[in-house]
């Protein structure tokens, strides 16, 4: 179930739960751009975010102009981003490791 949106909440978030909410999961279940209107976002940002969220197949444009979400998609991005992530904080302590390793056989 689509959480309710607050201030804090992406841009992206939002427009994904849109599609959520609505169930469209399927090029049969995929709703128009009317679908957004409530959004608390300019025409701007919404327009925005799904061409980005569309560069990375999280949301998929059908023939006639409907979205859908595509939740496997959605995972591997979320994974990409965890192993971005980790690898800037532990890259850091590898060098230092490194570093201090030198230090003491030096």
């Amino acid at each position: 179930m689509a959480k309710k949106n607050t201030a804090g909440q992406s841009s992206a978030r939002m427009v994904m739960n849109v599609l959520i909410k609505h169930q469209a999961y399927t090029p049969d279940t995929a709703v128009g751009y009317d679908a957004f209107k409530n959004l608390p976002l300019s025409t701007m940002i919404i327009a925005y975010t799904i061409a980005n969220l569309m560069e990375s197949e999280v949301i998929i444009k059908t023939g006639d102009d409907r979205y859908y979400f595509v939740e496997e998609n959605w995972k591997k991005v979320t994974q990409k981003v965890k192993r971005g992530y980790t690898l800037l904080l532990v890259l850091p302590l590898i060098i230092l490791i490194i570093f201090l390793a030198f230090q003491v056989l030096l």
